[in-house]
């Protein structure tokens, strides 16, 4: 008896089983279950540069880009576009705000004049080198949040090392030997060039080599680093430096508006904590260590490298002084107040001397500057 009553139940199951199963819909996935969200979709980023890839401004942009894609576990990723392949250089700030880019690099003096009030670091007052400049560029944007960048969300800016006059034929000693030679300058480095009689071609950079190598140009106003990045080294031959009354080339990361709206607020604390905190910091280094590298090659190559000496610093200020001058009369007239341009140029002032003594603190050496910073080769 018992035995029939086993077999009947294990009947039973079977039976049930086979119902369940028949009468059962295949699960899909339609989303969200009641024990879970679905999993975040990954948000892309387009970054943009008009650098050829291969370039250590490109490479930094790219570890941004990995930086991010890992401080936030994969929840960001991005796509590089290099060498204009997205955006050319004088297109970059408007593409960004067209959302062809999320995010752009380029130099100010592409659009010589759209951002009148950052402009005021590409003139020649005198950073001693790179590095230098990057933290006084950061420091002046998130001091005074121009407004001209009010239409994107600024990442940070940055600086070139500093401009040196490089030349084919003629070796300059002084600001006169200039005279006649036209060399490659864009925005307030052009009108150094002219100041001190030359005269400014405002030339991409990657068409200055082709310039350089037809003997249209006669050289440049430009760092050390090009000699390698641009490949000029194989075209010029003299390099005069002085750091007191040169200048640097500024540029800007910048985000979409849009874009930068569309994060979700752990990630936007996210970028902006890794820019502050090492983003900034990867950029000065990076600018330092290809203006060091980039002297390297000119010293090996034998270059005629003239370093200024300082009693003949004088008639080189003198034409700094011009330039310096002309933008403060050129901002008067936009509607701006001598007290407020005085203020900006203060602020580099104090600034440029907190992070040289920072500099010294850290025993950083640079490619140019005064004797406690300057690296011997």
């Amino acid at each position: 008896m018992t035995r029939k009553i086993v077999v009947l139940s294990l009947l039973i199951m079977v039976f049930s089983l086979i119902f369940t199963g028949c009468t059962s819909q295949p699960v899909k996935d339609t989303g969200p279950s009641d024990t879970g969200a679905a999993p975040e979709k990954a948000i892309t980023l387009r970054i943009a540069t008009y650098n050829p890839g291969e370039a250590a401004q490109s490479k930094v942009l790219v570890e941004f880009g990995e930086d991010i894609q890992r401080l936030t576990n994969g929840r960001v990723k991005y796509e590089f576009y290099p060498g204009s392949m997205l955006l050319a250089a004088d297109k970059m700030y408007d593409g960004i705000i067209e959302g062809i880019a999320d995010i752009g690099y380029s130099n100010l003096a592409y659009t010589f004049g759209r951002f009148p009030v950052t402009e005021v670091l590409d003139l020649p007052i005198g950073f001693p080198n790179g590095w230098v400049a990057n933290h006084v560029a950061a420091d002046f944007y998130n001091h005074f949040k121009p407004p001209e960048f009010n239409d994107t969300h600024v990442l940070t800016l940055t600086t070139s090392s500093l401009n040196n006059i490089i030349t084919i034929n003629t070796p300059i000693r002084k600001p006169e030997d200039l005279k006649g030679l036209t060399l490659r300058g864009t925005g307030y480095i052009g009108q150094l060039v002219e100041a001190m009689g030359g005269v400014a071609r405002a030339l991409p950079m990657p068409e200055a080599y082709d310039y350089l190598s037809k003997n249209i140009i006669d050289g440049l106003l430009i760092p050390y680093e090009t000699m390698q990045t641009y490949k000029y080294g194989e075209v010029v031959n003299n390099i005069t430096e002085v750091w007191q009354t040169s200048n640097v080339y500024t540029f800007y990361i910048t985000m979409n508006q849009n874009t930068w709206n569309s994060l979700p607020a752990d990630i936007q604390e996210i970028i902006t904590n890794y820019v502050e905190e090492e983003f900034i910091e990867k950029l000065a280094k990076m600018w330092n260590d290809i203006g060091i590298e980039g002297k390297r090659y000119a010293i090996e190559e034998g270059f005629d490298i003239y370093v200024v000496p300082d009693n003949e610093l004088p008639a080189w200020k003198e034409k700094a002084e011009k330039v310096i001058n002309d933008y403060i009369e050129k901002m008067v007239a936009k509607g701006y107040s001598k007290d407020e341009i005085t203020e900006w140029m203060d602020f580099i002032k104090e600034r440029t001397e907190y992070w040289l003594n920072k500099q010294i603190e850290l025993g950083i050496k640079s490619e140019t500057g005064p004797p406690e910073v300057y690296k011997e080769y």
